[in-house]
C-alpha cells in the first residue's frame, strides 16, 4: 500500500503505511529493495512528514 500513496503522491499516507508495516514485520521494510527506496526517498524529499524520521532511523541506519 505504501508503494500506492507514494505513486499519488501522498506522502504522509505512505510514511504511515511503512510505519504501520514495519511494526508488524521489521524485515518487509528493511529488506525489500523497493520499500527501502521509498524511504529513502521520503527521507530526501519530506523529512518533514509525520514518522520519516522514525522511519529512516530503523531502516537505513542498518
Amino acid at each position: 500500500m505504501a508503494r500506492a500513496w507514494w505513486q499519488w503522491g501522498k506522502p504522509e499516507q505512505a510514511a504511515q503505511s511503512l510505519l504501520d508495516a514495519f511494526r508488524v514485520t521489521p524485515a518487509e521494510v528493511q529488506d525489500r529493495p523497493a520499500m527501502r527506496a521509498i524511504v529513502r526517498e521520503l527521507h530526501h524529499k519530506r523529512p518533514r512528514v509525520s514518522g520519516v524520521s522514525e522511519l529512516s532511523r530503523a531502516v537505513l541506519a542498518r
